[in-house]
C-alpha cells in the first residue's frame, strides 16, 4: 500500500471512530417483573426483554445499568445520552423527556395487611389513612399532589416491613411490582385491596435524543406488537394479565 493510500486509510479510520455515536446509557432501577437482577448479574424483566428485542431490530448499541430510583431519574434529566425505564408517562414528567412506549401497564393498588379492619370501597375513603410509597415514585406523588397522607421511604421494600409492623396503614405500588416483592420476601399477610389508576410505562429519555431514534423505537414497539413478539415476551413472566 502506497503512503498515500495508508494515510487515507488511517484518516477515514479517524473520522468513522470520531463520528461514531456513543452506546445509549440505558438506567433502570429493581422493580420486578418489569426490571430487576436476574442470574449471573444480568439485568431482566419484563420491560427489559421488550426494549431489548426493540434494540436489537433497530440495530441501537446500549448499555444497561442498575441505580436506585431517584438518581437514575436525575441522571436521564441531566445527561443527553441517557434513558429510564421503567417510567410511569406523568403530565408533569411530560415535558422532562421523549417517550419510548408503552412498554407494558402498571395497574397501581393499595396493599392491606390479610388481618386490617380498614375496609375500603374507593381511594377517597383511604384518604384519613396513612399510606406508604416511596421516593421519586409515581404512585406516591400521585397521592400526594392529591392530599393523601403518604408516608415515604427510601425503597419499595421496606414499605413492606412498615405495614406489616403497623406504621402504615396501606402501601400504595403497583400490583404486579408489589406481587413479585411479596413472594420475593416470602410474605403472605399482605394482599390488595383497591385498584386505583393504570397507567402505562415507558422508556423515558433525555429530551436531547434525537426524534429519529425515539420515532425508530417506536416504531420498533409497534411492529412487535403487531407480530405478536409482545404477548409471548409478557406471558413469561404473567401468565394472565387481570
Amino acid at each position: 500500500m502506497s503512503i498515500r493510500l495508508l494515510l487515507a486509510s488511517l484518516f477515514l479510520t479517524g473520522s468513522l471512530a470520531a463520528t461514531a455515536a456513543p452506546p445509549l446509557r440505558i438506567l433502570t432501577e429493581d422493580y420486578p417483573p418489569f426490571n430487576m437482577m436476574g442470574s449471573g448479574g444480568r439485568i431482566s424483566g419484563m420491560s427489559t426483554d421488550v426494549l431489548q428485542e426493540a434494540f436489537r431490530r433497530a440495530g441501537i448499541n446500549y448499555g444497561i445499568e442498575m441505580l436506585p430510583w431517584v438518581r437514575a431519574l436525575n441522571l436521564t434529566i441531566l445527561e443527553s445520552n441517557t434513558c429510564l425505564y421503567s417510567t410511569a408517562r406523568t403530565a408533569a414528567r411530560e415535558q422532562q423527556f421523549k417517550w419510548v412506549g408503552p412498554l407494558v401497564d402498571n395497574p397501581w393498588v393499595l396493599y392491606g395487611r390479610n388481618d386490617s379492619r380498614h375496609a375500603i370501597k374507593s381511594l377517597e375513603e383511604a384518604r384519613r389513612f396513612k399510606i406508604g410509597g416511596y421516593s421519586g415514585d409515581a404512585t406516591a406523588q400521585f397521592l400526594i399532589d392529591r392530599g393523601f397522607d403518604v408516608d415515604l421511604a427510601s425503597t419499595d421494600q421496606l414499605n413492606i416491613k412498615k405495614l406489616l409492623a403497623g406504621r402504615i396503614d396501606f402501601w400504595a405500588t403497583g400490583k404486579y411490582p408489589g406481587a413479585a416483592l411479596l413472594a420475593r420476601e416470602k410474605v403472605t399477610q399482605l394482599h390488595p385491596i383497591l385498584t386505583f389508576n393504570t397507567p402505562m410505562l415507558y422508556l423515558a429519555c433525555n429530551p436531547g435524543m434525537p426524534d429519529a431514534l425515539i420515532q425508530q423505537l417506536n416504531d420498533q414497539l409497534r411492529s412487535m406488537q403487531r407480530d405478536g413478539t409482545l404477548a409471548h415476551l409478557y406471558a413469561k413472566y404473567i401468565n394472565q394479565k387481570e
